[in-house]
């Protein structure tokens, strides 16, 4: 791994490879970006973690990417997203050992794939999200093409797949049909240039094996082209909970705009709260909404059980929410003008659902890495209530490196995290990003998962993008 000085973060240049491999290396985290002021939180010398990149190409010549990681007892992890096999995208998932390497007992030497819409040119199908059973099973959930026959704009519409694999890695057959659970909650349409159907992002596991789908269908009423919030109960085996919402499924329309979910987490009380955000007139709005554990909006929170909050003057993406005591805190993206660059963003909401001001700078954490675009895509609170972040950070305006940015608790930059709170990955492509991140069990190493991006479309599948993940510490005194 080398390091490059000149801009602040963490780096490493990898030469393509079809084979696996382990690089291990000293990260010195030290510099400071002088696009920021960056409030004092620690006044020791910056610390060097021990970090590791591991590689995991799982297709030799075709795209592939982690967007998901979970982790499980005796610090075992799942990461999950897609491959490609001849322009046909394949939800797949990985098992990796507590040592870091993939499981070879696992599946195909660590790695269990599914092509629920299968034939050449279909690459919608993907696994956004991971969850692991009380009894080891893995469901993996993601979009799928509705219909691989179909052509002109039907051969668009989409629908939600979940698949679940036992222990070994293979699809359990007890589990919906053959392994798989399909679901079409509304006939998709077309918005101008973009196709709104079924999607899906989050996957939370419940008491009893029970899990929620969150995602999104088409508003019902006419001339509607929009997407609507959608949360699904099923049970362990994947069936529709019919006591929970209405026969299964919550829905939530904010106005005429397109919704956009994101993820859900449960209170001990057993309440559920699902982030996302709103698109509606070019301006883009922080969505938080409670549901009590039978489905019903919690009158508690909010305002009838939901917020909807204009974080910044125009763009305000949370892709993820977590419990930072009895508080919430959401991680994205966004700005405060029309048009230009986006920044990381973070913001806390207290129980009941008000927008905390005094967490960040008047209510928001904003992070601009050198002037450019960046995101945050997850990001989980340490048991010392301090935030860990990732996603992906601009040093230039042709390249682009996974993110790490670590806050306080109050959502100050964490200086101690190369000075100014944020660390660049650079895996060697030129849109290289993390999407995914977990905690040991015994929360002492953080695993972020990815890709290599070796063009500059962010969200084509037909390049050669390769799998990362990578792993590190969590000493007690970063």
């Amino acid at each position: 791994m080398t390091s490059r000085v000149a801009r602040p973060g963490l780096y490493g240049g990898f030469r393509p490879s079809v084979g696996l491999f382990l690089i291990s290396s000293a990260l010195a985290f030290s510099g400071c970006s002088g696009e920021d002021s960056s409030p004092t939180s620690h006044t020791s010398a910056p610390v060097t973690l021990n970090s590791e990149v591991l590689p995991v190409p799982l297709s030799a010549t075709e795209a592939d990417r982690f967007l998901a990681v979970t982790a499980t007892t005796g610090n075992q992890y799942y990461a999950a997203g897609f491959t490609t096999v001849t322009d046909d995208s394949h939800m797949a998932v990985a098992r990796f050992g507590p040592t870091g390497g993939l499981d070879t007992s696992f599946a195909s030497n660590g790695i269990a794939t599914v092509n629920v819409a299968g034939g050449a040119g279909k690459r919608t199908e993907l696994a956004r999200s991971v969850v692991v059973q009380s009894d080891g099973k893995i469901v993996i959930a993601g979009p799928i093409e509705h219909d691989t026959a179909a052509t002109g704009d039907a051969a668009r519409d989409t629908d939600i797949a979940i698949a679940r694999f036992d222990t070994t890695g293979q699809l359990d057959q007890t589990f919906g049909t053959n392994g798989i659970r399909r679901l079409d909650l509304s006939t998709g349409t077309v918005s101008g240039t973009t196709f709104r159907g079924d999607t899906v992002w989050g996957l939370t596991l419940l008491p009893g094996d029970s899990f929620l789908i969150v995602g999104g269908k088409l508003a019902e009423g006419p001339s509607r082209t929009d997407n609507d919030y959608a949360v699904m109960k099923l049970t362990s085996n994947g069936t529709v909970d019919t006591t929970f919402g209405t026969n299964g499924l919550v829905t939530l329309d904010i106005g005429a705009g397109n919704d956009n979910p994101r993820t859900a987490i449960i209170q001990p009380d057993g309440r559920i709260v699902v982030s996302g955000h709103t698109s509606d007139a070019g301006v883009i709005t922080t969505v938080l909404f409670r549901l009590l554990p039978d489905g019903q909006f919690d009158s508690t929170f909010g305002q009838n059980g939901i917020v909807h909050v204009a974080l910044l003057g125009f763009v305000a993406e949370a892709y993820d929410v977590a419990f930072q005591g009895q508080n919430l805190i959401i991680a994205g993206y966004g700005r405060d003008a029309s048009t230009g660059t986006v920044d990381i963003i973070s913001a806390r909401f207290l129980a009941d659902g008000t927008w905390d001001k005094t967490y960040g700078n008047g209510g928001v954490a904003s992070i601009d890495v050198t002037g450019q675009d960046d995101r945050s895509r997850t990001l989980k609170v340490l048991p010392d209530q301090r935030v860990l972040i990732v996603g992906q950070g601009k040093p230039t305006a042709t390249s682009q490196d996974g993110a790490a940015v670590l806050l306080t608790a109050n959502g100050q930059r964490e200086t101690r995290l190369n000075g100014n709170g944020v660390a660049l990955i650079d895996f060697g492509g030129a849109t290289d990003a993390l999407f995914g991140l977990a905690l040991s069990p015994d929360l002492t190493k953080a695993v972020a998962v990815g890709w290599k991006g070796v063009t500059a479309t962010e969200s084509s599948p037909t390049n050669n993008d390769d799998a990362r993940v990578v792993r590190f510490p969590l000493p007690a005194g970063l």
